[in-house]
């Protein structure tokens, strides 16, 4: 018996969630830092404790409910709360839109998507149809894509989750602002990227959301600056006093940088930092930002100009955030 199409797909994320819920289950069991709240926006509308709860139960009546109607029963009823949670979610974050709480140029929460997932798998009927032909195109597409959808619809949720979060600007009053780097073209120019990245964060200045700017970056030994340098030549050109600007030039990746960025929110007291850096890029660092425990909030750099490399830079970020998410000891 092969169930159609849009059903095998709607199981094969439902096993991809339910193996992402198990796995994040576990993660909270060995790390404290580690949020086990599935949700979009962290700790939104339910209280962690109960989301945890109902993910396990799901997780494990999805995947070991199959051939056990009475547990499969109760992983479809958990659904169906899990999706009012993931449905509550997404009000809150509609109401941080209207309040200006938050800005957003993908104003639909990832939530979304994963309520009409769970209603979905929840109330489709559990038996499927025979495919006409056993050895039919039809057929056989069908039994590649039950195999091979679990992997690719992991891919795509990891694409969403870093497009979804990368667009939405938290931007708030902080201690200071921790900006990430770019490369230096020769000559000490500034890359697009760096002088999109620092512009933002000197706008964070003046609006007086932040006191500080922390510029963490390495140092390409061809080039004739470091990074931290020369985003602090760009910051002072755009009015920000020397005074205000720190420059961790130990910033040679992300981790690096929220590391450094932890050090220094111990030293001076600082009770939240904001993190800006391209949306692409704001997932991973966000999560290394949770893993390391530094309170931080992320700010998309605003794009000044046309970026046609951009997709490889998305695609490259999928992997990257796939990599430091499967390990809870990254910082």
């Amino acid at each position: 018996m092969l169930k159609p199409l849009p059903l095998a797909l709607v199981e094969a994320g439902v096993r991809v969630l339910a193996v992402f819920g198990l796995f994040n289950f576990a993660l909270g069991l060995f790390s404290s830092q580690w949020n086990a709240n599935w949700l979009w926006i962290q700790g939104g509308a339910v209280p962690r404790p109960i989301v945890t709860a109902l993910v396990l139960v799901f997780a494990l009546g999805v995947l070991l409910g199959r051939r056990r109607p009475v547990v499969l029963f109760a992983a479809r009823a958990v659904a169906v709360l899990l999706a009012v949670a993931c449905l509550a979610d997404a009000i809150a974050f509609f109401r941080l839109l209207a309040r200006d709480a938050i800005q957003s140029s993908l104003p639909v929460p990832l939530s979304l998507g994963l309520a009409a997932l769970l209603l979905t798998w929840a109330l489709l009927a559990t038996g499927g149809t025979a495919a006409a032909g056993g050895r039919t195109r039809r057929a056989l597409w069908i039994r590649v894509m039950q195999h091979g959808a679990p992997l690719a619809l992991a891919l795509v949720g990891v694409l969403a989750h870093v497009l979804a979060f990368g667009a939405t600007d938290y931007r708030r009053p902080a201690d200071a602002a921790v900006v990430f780097g770019a490369a230096v073209w020769p000559g000490g120019k500034a890359s697009p990227a760096l002088r999109d990245r620092t512009l933002t964060a000197c706008a964070l200045y003046h609006d007086g959301l932040v006191r500080t700017l922390v510029l963490s970056g390495g140092r390409n030994p061809a080039a004739e600056m470091s990074e931290p340098e020369c985003m602090a030549r760009l910051a002072r050109a755009q009015g920000v006093p020397a005074h205000a600007l720190i420059l961790d030039e130990t910033g040679t990746n992300s981790r690096a940088s929220v590391a450094m960025a932890r050090s220094l929110a111990r030293e001076h007291a600082w009770s939240r930092v904001l993190l800006v850096s391209h949306d692409y890029h704001l997932a991973r660092i966000h999560l290394l930002s949770q893993r390391a425990g530094l309170q931080a909030a992320t700010v998309p750099a605003r794009e000044l100009g046309p970026w046609p490399s951009k997709p490889l830079f998305v695609g490259r970020e999928v992997i990257a955030w796939a990599w430091w998410y499967l390990r809870p000891d990254c910082v």
